[in-house]
């Protein structure tokens, strides 16, 4: 599509007036703005970018033991309960499988849904993980009044001081830093400390010196925040419906990457695991539809890649992420972590898209109808 440019804005300006622009011209109108000299990093932008340096911080703060101090009056338990909501419940989804994959039973559950209907499940666990970035979300306090006597609560938070972290057995200051939008910072250092805490109670194999090597994985991915972000609008900005899909902790990443689409870009997506888009999403796939594929070259190799295949048949745009990157569905390179901490790489990508659609399309960088810290249930 040809473009004429707007001599006096500078900015390149669709022939055919595209509102809102197509993928072509917003491609155009992102190289404008990131190679402006008036430039300047909006809130998102700048706690993307601080990531690798929050990841830093807190494995610093729980270098030498500290973490096995904090928990070690309560002990490795059999059955945990983990509860949060939005970012902080993607975090305890996550959390799951880690704990499964050392032996430790584990559930997620919606604060809100513990509330009002599924109270029975804090019965037989030796421990209740409670997750809140603010640590004053409207859920938190009436959650913590109807945990059963003698169970423990680990709080898990950035405000240590807040209600969470009052009422806690044990609190875990996530050490993120200030955050004033998306869940960035909050998340990915709420993902690393449960790591440690998991690692804590049942060690696995060098995984101390694994989980150190994220932050500068992290780092590669943020430097190339300019090519991720091209590439992924030129591939689904002018898609209709959008939908994150993986299995297993994959679902957590698809479900964050689903939620900020909303929070950010005002657009609605899907998140779904693989098998339940099959059981019936896959209806919509066609020319206007794009899938994010999670979990390429893991357990669940064949899966992601037969998927891929068919939905690409049907015209449908698919991009298949490991570890942060785009790779070939059916060609994925050798992983260089672990498939748990795959997560901890893969959200990076779907933050820079999601800030990068948003400042396309001339979004104002803040939320229209929620808050940073959610007061209502």
């Amino acid at each position: 599509m040809e473009h004429d440019r707007d001599v006096k804005a500078g900015l390149p300006k669709c022939s055919q007036k595209c509102d809102p622009p197509c993928a072509d011209s917003a491609i155009d109108i992102l190289v404008y703005i990131t190679q402006s000299k008036a430039f300047e990093l909006n809130a998102f932008q700048d706690e993307i970018a601080q990531q690798p340096a929050a990841l830093r911080h807190m494995l610093a703060r729980y270098a030498g033991g500290r973490m096995e101090h904090l928990v070690g009056r309560i002990g490795t338990p059999r059955r945990v309960l983990i509860a949060g909501m939005g970012a902080s419940f993607h975090a305890a989804l996550w959390a799951t499988h880690v704990l499964q994959a050392r032996g430790i039973w584990a559930i997620a559950v919606e604060a809100s849904e513990l509330l009002h209907f599924s109270r029975l499940l804090f019965e037989g666990n030796d421990c209740v993980i409670v997750i809140s970035q603010s640590g004053a979300s409207a859920e938190i306090l009436p959650l913590l009044d109807i945990v059963p006597p003698g169970v423990p609560v680990i709080g898990i938070t950035n405000h240590p001081d807040g209600a969470l972290g009052s009422a806690s057995t044990v609190v875990l200051p996530i050490e993120a830093g200030a955050e004033a939008t998306v869940a960035s910072k909050t998340y990915l250092n709420t993902l690393a400390c449960l790591w440690l805490l998991a690692e804590a109670w049942r060690p696995g194999e060098a995984s101390d010196s694994i989980l150190s090597r994220v932050p500068d994985a992290v780092e590669a991915i943020v430097d190339a925040r300019e090519a991720i972000g091209s590439l992924w609008l030129e591939r689904l900005s002018s898609i209709e419906r959008l939908y994150f899909v993986g299995h297993g902790p994959h679902v957590a990443t698809a479900r964050q990457g689903a939620m900020m689409m909303g929070e950010w870009v005002k657009r609605p997506a899907i998140a779904a695991g693989i098998g339940a888009f099959r059981h019936g999403l896959i209806e919509v796939a066609d020319e206007h539809c794009a899938v994010v594929v999670l979990g390429s070259g893991g357990v669940t190799a064949r899966s992601t890649a037969d998927l891929s295949a068919e939905l690409a048949a049907y015209g449908t745009t698919v991009l298949a992420v490991s570890e942060g990157q785009v790779v070939h569905p059916a060609r994925p390179p050798v992983r260089h972590f672990g498939e748990l901490l795959s997560p901890l790489l893969d959200v990076v990508p779907m933050q820079v898209f999601a800030e990068t659609l948003a400042r396309t399309l001339g979004l104002e960088p803040q939320f229209r109808r929620i808050a940073k810290v959610v007061r209502s249930i």
